[in-house]
């Protein structure tokens, strides 16, 4: 357990030293500032185009962090040559592939939990308290068990593809299930990430999630997640390092 959580406060790290993380902070303040200026359709419609474009890019933004940080800690490890007295100290490669999922994971919930709690400051500044509670929250947790979900896919990924080819695959296969879903013909083959997207209900302020169905999305995500996570163990402990 120990391993584990240095390796993943050194992903945390990582998120601090780099600009890639405070440039998407930037950007998204301006989209903000951009889409406040913005007045058409009565009070009503503009406050749900506020809502569409606030939420969508905090969701955006987040997903590409997770993905990015994801894609690139096996390979940029291996390829510094930092892995080897990593697995020397010692530490197990499954504790080395939970650290780095772990990582990842942090990084991104505190990501997605800035660019979130901007978004709902930026609402209620504006008077804008028609989405229930209960629905932020849920949009907030399924949001990290889809985080969850393309985090541990591009670390399985990371096993075989280069970064720059992982990054965009797994990005594509999020727009796709988001934009696509069940229009796709092997749907019914698939995993359902886009099950973990509810941000049309808070755009449109409609129900929330049933209960049992927000704790059986929980569930799926972990055992997706799961299912990855011992993949990426099962092709690393093949590796000659």
């Amino acid at each position: 357990m120990k391993n584990i959580k240095v390796l993943g406060f050194a992903v945390l790290k990582e998120l601090v030293r780099r600009k890639d993380f405070y440039l998407i902070f930037a950007l998204l303040v301006v989209i903000i500032f951009y889409a406040a200026g913005v007045s058409f359709g009565g009070q009503k419609g503009f406050e749900r185009y506020f809502r569409e474009v606030g939420i969508s890019f905090a969701y955006i933004f987040s997903v590409i962090i997770a993905i990015v940080f994801a894609a690139r800690q096996i390979p940029q490890e291996v390829e510094s040559k930092t892995i080897y007295p990593i697995l020397a100290h010692p530490v197990s490669r499954g504790e080395f592939i939970l650290g780095k999922f772990a990582g990842v994971l942090l990084v991104s919930v505190i990501s997605f939990t800035l660019f979130y709690i901007t978004i709902l400051a930026s609402f209620f500044l504006r008077g804008d308290f028609s989405s229930p509670p209960f629905l932020l929250l849920e949009g907030y947790v399924l949001h990290i068990c889809l985080m969850s979900f393309f985090s541990s896919l591009a670390i399985l990924l990371s096993l075989y593809l280069s970064t720059a080819v992982n990054t965009g695959i797994t990005m594509m296969l999020y727009f796709a299930a988001s934009w696509f879903g069940a229009t796709f013909p092997a749907y019914i083959f698939l995993p359902h990430p886009e099950l973990f997207d509810i941000k049309e209900k808070i755009i449109h302020t409609w129900d929330t999630v049933p209960v049992w169905a927000f704790f059986f999305l929980i569930v799926y995500a972990f055992i997706y997640t799961a299912i990855f996570l011992s993949l990426t163990y099962l092709g690393f402990r093949r590796r000659n390092l």
